[in-house]
């Protein structure tokens, strides 16, 4: 989601592979998603603006990471119930938080959590350290980069009309790995274990330009890999590490066309990887223009 901020703002541990199962997208977990005059992207696009996540460590390379297995057969990929803002129950900020402790619960803070970060650069200093302090571990606040000085720089770099984030709703999602403790199960729907830590990559076209452009011409569009691990503090999930592994990332033959189809990605990613709720094949008419979506 790429918020407008004029309004509000790996490491892989041994563990039981959770999988979540594939239904149907629920039309009632899409969200309202702002873009207009001033948006900017966090987390999952730090690839723009670097000093939100100082752990991010780019890397370049001809050959894809290990975790993309693309595929020539058609094939389609799963649909996840994980999507941005799903499950919040409370607000911080402005920002949605109080995700479940599930698998679904760590994705969608992640992806909500990843324009949040970069939004915050945006914020009074109070707002972005409560943020900060909500979304991030403390070590991965010490490495966000979310500071006075970080905050002055990109607002003097962007300026007032930056268009920067990540469309998640056009990307894919990959568990990676969990680490779940076993819990009294009261009941058939009640689950046996719970995740207290989530590693999940993340694949997204994130945009950099021009806020108020009716198309993509002075937007530049470049399609991203990060993984990141979710801690889970006893209330709600928070962010410990961002990275950008190394590899070439895939990209569509036109990759500045971000409404790929799902066959599409399903070829470029291979195997493993889910569709969040939300995703969706067309751009709305007024995505570039910074209508509501």
């Amino acid at each position: 989601m790429l918020v407008a901020h004029e309004e509000d703002a790996a490491r892989l541990p041994s563990a039981s592979a959770d999988r979540v199962p594939s239904p149907e997208p629920d039309p009632q977990v899409r969200r309202d998603r702002r873009l207009g005059n001033g948006l900017v992207g966090g987390l999952a696009g730090a690839v723009l603006i670097a000093a939100v996540v100082g752990v991010l460590g780019l890397r370049g390379g001809d050959d894809l990471d290990p975790v993309f297995a693309p595929t020539d057969a058609p094939t389609t990929l799963p649909v996840g119930e994980a999507a941005e803002d799903a499950g919040a129950t409370e607000d911080v900020a402005g920002v949605p938080a109080g995700f479940p402790q599930s698998v679904d619960g760590a994705v969608s803070a992640l992806m909500t959590y990843g324009n949040a970060a970069g939004a915050a650069l945006f914020r009074t200093p109070q707002e972005r350290a409560e943020i900060a302090e909500r979304i991030f571990t403390d070590q991965g606040r010490a490495a966000s980069g979310l500071t006075d000085e970080a905050a002055a720089d990109a607002q003097d770099r962007l300026g007032a009309n930056a268009l920067v984030g990540c469309a998640y709703e056009f990307g894919a999602y990959k568990v990676v790995s969990t680490g779940s403790y076993g819990v009294a199960s009261s009941g058939p729907d009640e689950p046996a274990q719970l995740p207290f830590e989530v590693v999940v990559s993340t694949w997204a076209p994130c945009l950099s330009g021009v806020g108020g452009a009716h198309d993509s011409s002075d937007v530049d569009i470049r399609w991203t890999h990060h993984a990141a691990t979710l801690r889970w503090d006893g209330r709600d999930w928070r962010v410990d590490s961002v990275v950008s592994p190394g590899g070439r990332v895939p990209a569509p033959d036109d990759p500045d066309d971000i409404a790929i189809t799902f066959e599409e990605r399903a070829r470029l990613l291979g195997t493993g990887w889910m569709l969040p709720a939300d995703a969706t094949e067309e751009i709305p008419a007024d995505f570039w223009s910074g209508g509501t979506r």
